[in-house]
This record gives structure tokens, sequence and C-alpha cells, in this order.
């Protein structure tokens, strides 16, 4: 019986032992497939950024937007133009008094043909009441002091035609300092003038120009930018830019 029990006991216990053996197996095998879990992971989301920020580079690529909106090409056309223009001109106050000279020389040459063609109908200005070009360019003021002698167009055109010439970017880099100092005596006399011819509308005329008011007001632009510059920066020339 004492053998038998033996026997039993023995036999049990290698089945025990093998039966113990795929329990501490598993365990084992668990960490290496969590493992392999985040790896796949870790390159699953690598691959997941990975993509987004290819497909966020994508549309960040430089000039494809511009390309595609006509407006933004447009845009940029334009700015690059204008830089360059006030470069040429050299720099943005030499520009300005360039654009505004030839405005000055448009309108005054207009108001000479017109004296000169004996015209009484002026584009965008009434024939009668307190605005009346008609009025104010066929008095006796539209010659300097009256005396029939000198056209007052013609002198506003004789300035605005030497304003274009001096401010321009040639003028503005010439060397000699009577230039410049040409410049701000042509400005002074202008504005003189500009004074005058506005007392004789307002005082003499009874009647105010359109035209005539709009070189004025150019004349006066013209006589803040170049007194104001030789004031700041002294009658000198500007220096050229590359």
């Amino acid at each position: 019986m004492a053998t038998r029990q033996s026997a039993r006991k023995s036999a049990k216990r290698p089945a025990s032992r093998t039966t113990s053996k795929p329990a501490t197996a598993k365990p084992a095998a668990k960490p290496a497939v969590g493992q392999n879990g985040a790896r796949k992971g870790a390159s699953g989301a690598g691959t997941g950024k990975s993509a987004k920020g290819t497909a966020s580079a994508a549309p960040s690529q430089p000039g494809q937007g511009a390309s595609r909106n006509p407006v933004r090409r447009t845009a940029a056309g334009l700015g690059a133009a204008s830089r360059g223009l006030a470069r040429w001109a050299g720099g943005g106050f030499s520009l300005t008094t360039l654009i505004v000279s030839v405005l000055g020389l448009g309108d005054a040459a207009y108001l000479t043909y017109q004296h000169f063609s004996q015209a009484t109908a002026f584009a965008g200005c009434s024939g009668n009441g307190t605005v009346n070009c008609e009025a104010v360019t066929t008095s006796p003021w539209s010659y300097l002091f009256g005396s029939h002698l000198l056209p007052v167009s013609v002198l506003g055109l004789a300035f605005f035609a030497f304003m274009t010439a001096v401010n321009s970017p040639w003028g503005w880099r010439a060397p000699w300092p009577a230039v410049h100092w040409a410049t701000l005596a042509a400005v002074v006399v202008g504005i003189l003038l500009a004074l005058y011819l506005i007392w004789a509308e307002l005082f003499r005329i009874n009647a105010i120009c359109l035209y005539c008011t709009g070189v004025h007001l150019l004349t006066f632009v013209l006589f803040a930018l170049v007194v104001g510059r030789a004031t700041f920066s002294g009658v000198r020339a500007i220096p050229g830019r590359d």
C-alpha cells in the first residue's frame, strides 16, 4: 500500500511541474507582445505625424498660393513695380515731388490750351455760379497783373515744366548746388503767385476755377515738400541708390 501511494505521488509531481512551465512562459511572452505593440504604436504615431507634416507643408510652398490667385499675383506685381519706381526715383520723397510736378504740368497744359483756343467750356466745370472756370480764365486777371501780355496759364506751364525737370532723379542727384537753390527759389515764387491768384479769384473776380484751384493746391504741396526737406536736410543733392 505504501509503495502504491508513493508511486502515485511521484506520478503527480512531474505533471505539476510540466503544467507549471507554460504558466511561467506566458507572462514572459506578454511583455514582448506589449513591447512590439508599443513599438508599432510609436511607429504608427510617427508616420501619422510625418503625414500631417507633409500635408501641412504642401500648401506652404512659396509662390503656389499667389500663382493660383490672380488678385494676389497682380498685387505682388504692382508692389514690385512701385518699389522699383521708388528705387529709380531715389526714394519716396523724390518720387512724390516728381508725381506732383507731372500732375501740375498736365493741369497747366490744359489751362494753356484752353486759353489760346479761346474755349468757353471746361470739362467738369460749370459756366455760371461761384464755380465758374470761364469767368476766371477770360477775366483781365488771367494775365499777369492785368497787363494782357503774359497769360498766367503760361507761367504755370513754365513753372511745372521746370519743377518736373528738377524733381526728376537726375535733378535731385545733380552735384551742382545752384540746381537745388533754384528749386527752392522756384517754389517760393510759385507759392507767392498762387496766393496772388487766389486773392484775385475771391475778391476781384468773385468766381473760382476748379483747374486753377488744382494748380494752386499742387503748388502748395511742392512748396511744403521742398521747403520742408531744405529745412531738415539742407539744400543738397539726394544720393543715388543702386
